[in-house]
């Protein structure tokens, strides 16, 4: 049975802590301050039979961000309401509270009815009915309580044991999240922070990180519903003792997780509900007190076209956050007045990551609706759309969705079968790339080849590096080998070492040029080697610009046309293979060859000698033996 938390609601003096008591036999007020002076300061626990714990939480006016606390992770209210007094303004704050965060289960309790007279009861019940209308508690049960004499408690605790068997598990299958609404230190055990496990499993040993802190630390021991256990899961109470943390290193807001599963943000973008009964409306950088899980910070709203919310409308805005926290897709949030605190609004988190909005366009505001509207499947298909300038990390994908590693594989396959995202191992790390992003890469790519090719037609190509600065400068460096890999296994990019061209490409010569190379060709391609030109020789014999000739050359170069020897000189690809024929059959002959013997044997100069025998030795034909070269292959 799926561990089940009920949370308390309702004004200050109600009797929710009675209440508790007279349920469970536990007064949850425990602090000396909170037995001075009569209420809830601090939220209070205890466990209702097996599988339950109930959260009792302060009804002060001062106190409601804690009640918020409280209630961020219940499956069950309890809406107190005190039969002398009736409905009263935290009565209404707290059922606020509850609808934002998306509660969809509870009941009500008239409290306190040995004060009153029968008639009174029924006009109080008849205003409780009237409050509630078009909540999620309007056809809820009404029981009438008396938690000082025990009247109407039986009845009460049966139907929230009965409540609490109709829950459902949760998802223990998500990376593991638990908001702290407690840490304390315990004598000989050390730290020990307390929360609703919000999604996934822990077990003992194991290690979680401290957010928004960002730090790593071991679990030493669990208690759950009071008792020692090895693991604790989704929508179980629980008490996690951590090795090496203490007291002020961890408190209220402070959240457990996987570790490397979730990024803190400072940014949010939500779709934001302002309550019919919010007193104000929210400007532009309205400053404002956002509640997520047991968190509280303050938060500037960025509005759509800059336009006021009113009450009772909503919207997608963007939250600006004063400091970090960490959310994940689909979480419920409250936000209240800055000053006075009074609770205003609430929503639901869309995007944990966003990008810094300046303007709401109308392609932000699909991918937006998306994300709420969207089935789970194009949910995540846009999540890695959205992602334009480098891959994305699956393991960041789980956090931010805050869903299970085999759905989430379940649909990556579906999108990956139907062609719309691509798996990719990067540094041992697997991420996704949506193949409309790779696309779009693919034809800057393959522009910025077409124009260098255009402008410098006898270069073979682009090195690689000179490549991305031209067409994917800011995306990432892992984004562009992947598209740059995708390119030359469809065949539409071709590398030759570093250097990268169009696969269509080839080096092209004008006529003049084809006139200039036909010379050079001409004069490279001789057996006479008494006088191997070099560039600038070249340059003065056809009576040519050097600059052109060293062009000309680097394209016959990258032809294989011309071979470069030590020192600058030329010699054609034809005539090299004369020479390496000749030498080849001397070494076989003889086995070995001098600079004089080589000399003699094409008519050359020591100096042109030297430079043919490098370029041999080099190419692993001939090898230098003291003053002889022998033949390797």
């Amino acid at each position: 049975m799926a561990h089940t938390v009920i949370g308390t609601a309702g004004h200050i003096d109600h009797g929710k802590t009675l209440l508790v008591k007279a349920l469970t036999g536990t007064d949850t007020d425990q602090a000396p301050e909170e037995k001075a002076r009569g209420i809830t300061i601090e939220l209070g626990f205890a466990f209702l039979g097996e599988s339950a714990t109930i959260i009792d939480v302060p009804g002060h006016e001062r106190f409601v961000k804690t009640m918020v606390a409280g209630v961020s992770t219940i499956d069950v209210a309890i809406l107190v309401i005190a039969a002398d007094d009736g409905v009263m303004p935290q009565s209404r704050e707290h059922l606020d509270v509850l609808e934002l965060l998306g509660v969809e289960r509870g009941v009500m309790v008239l409290n306190k009815v040995d004060l009153v007279e029968e008639d009174w009861l029924d006009l109080v019940e008849e205003e409780l009915r009237d409050f509630t209308h078009g909540t999620f508690l309007q056809d809820a049960e009404i029981f009438r309580v008396s938690a000082l004499s025990g009247e109407g408690v039986d009845p009460l605790r049966q139907r929230l044991l009965a409540l609490a068997g109709d829950t459902e598990d949760k998802r223990a299958d998500a990376p593991f999240r638990l908001p702290v609404d407690r840490a304390f230190v315990v004598k000989g055990f050390g730290l020990v922070c307390t929360g609703t496990v919000l999604a996934g499993s822990l077990g003992e040993g194991d290690r979680v990180e401290i957010m928004p802190e960002a730090r790593e630390v071991r679990v030493r021991s669990m208690q759950e519903h009071g008792v020692a256990v090895d693991r604790v899961q989704a929508g179980d109470r629980a008490a996690i003792n951590l090795a090496g943390v203490e007291q002020g290193q961890i408190e209220r807001g402070d959240l457990l997780v996987a570790p490397e599963a979730f990024r803190p943000t400072q940014m949010l973008d939500v779709r934001l509900r302002l309550l019919q009964s919010s007193p104000m409306s929210i400007e532009p950088r309205t400053r404002v007190r956002l509640h997520l899980g047991t968190r509280e910070i303050m938060a500037r709203v960025v509005l759509p076209e800059r336009k006021p919310l009113e009450p009772g409308e909503e919207s997608v805005v963007q939250l600006r956050l004063e400091a970090p926290l960490v959310a994940a897709w689909g979480d419920r949030f409250v936000v209240r007045r800055y000053s006075p605190a009074l609770t205003i609004g609430g929503g639901t988190v869309l995007d944990p990551h966003p990008a810094k909005h300046r303007r709401f366009d109308a392609d932000l505001l699909d991918h937006l609706r998306v994300l709420e509207c969207g089935e789970l499947r194009q949910v995540v298909e846009r999540w890695i759309l959205a992602v334009d300038d480098r891959l994305k990390s699956e393991r960041d994908l789980l956090g931010e969705l805050g869903i299970g590693p085999e759905r989430l594989q379940e649909v990556l396959g579906e999108l990956v079968a139907a062609g719309m995202v691509v798996r990719v191992d990067s540094e041992g790390r697997a991420q996704l790339l949506h193949s409309s992003v790779r696309g779009r890469w693919g034809e800057w790519i393959e522009a910025a080849l077409a124009d260098f090719h255009r402008s410098e037609p006898l270069k073979p190509g682009l090195r690689r590096e000179e490549l991305r600065n031209l067409s994917a400068r800011y995306a990432q460096p892992e984004l562009f080998d992947c598209v740059l890999r995708h390119l030359v296994d469809e065949g539409r990019v071709a590398m030759d070492g570093a250097v990268v061209r169009a696969a269509s490409h080839g080096i092209r010569f004008t006529p003049e040029e084809e006139a200039t190379r036909t010379e050079i060709e001409k004069r490279l391609n001789t057996t006479a080697f008494t006088d191997i030109p070099d560039a600038a020789g070249l340059a003065r014999a056809l009576a040519v610009e050097q600059q052109q000739v060293e062009a000309l050359l680097r394209a016959l170069q990258e032809l294989e046309v011309v071979v470069s020897l030590e020192g600058g000189l030329l010699v054609h690809r034809e005539a090299l293979v004369l020479v390496q024929d000749r030498l080849r059959a001397y070494l076989q002959a003889d086995g070995e060859i001098t600079v004089a013997q080589f000399r003699e044997l094409i008519g050359s100069n020591r100096k042109y000698a030297m430079a043919l025998l490098g370029y041999f030795d080099a190419a692993g034909f001939t090898a230098r033996d003291g003053d002889v070269r022998v033949l390797l292959s």
